[in-house]
């Protein structure tokens, strides 16, 4: 029995990966920016846009994060690289910032 080998490589992998964060950052960056829907509005565009989009079916605990955040006004940010090659826009909920001891 031969082993199976994966024709996919590690860098090539990585490279999907990268390019599905960025069409799903740039989904939420859209969603974010348009505003003023109720959470069970933005969890039915957000599954339409990510099924459209040929990425979905996403876990619906990730559905509904997503969508508590762009219902206040806040983007989520799917990944580090996604959002350094994205425009995110910033939230409109103020978030503090502190240092705990």
């Amino acid at each position: 029995m031969e082993p199976t080998t994966d024709p996919m490589d590690d860098a090539e992998r990585e490279n999907i990966a990268r390019a599905r964060d960025e069409r799903l950052q740039t989904i939420i960056n859209d969603m974010a920016r348009e505003g003023g829907r109720s959470h069970p509005e933005v969890v039915r565009a957000l599954v339409e846009a990510v099924d459209a989009a040929g990425l979905g079916p996403m876990p619906d605990p990730w559905v509904e994060a997503v969508a508590d955040e762009v219902a206040q006004g806040n983007p989520y940010v799917v990944s580090a690289h996604a959002a350094r090659v994205t425009d995110v826009p910033a939230p409109t909920t103020e978030v503090r910032s502190e240092s705990i001891d």
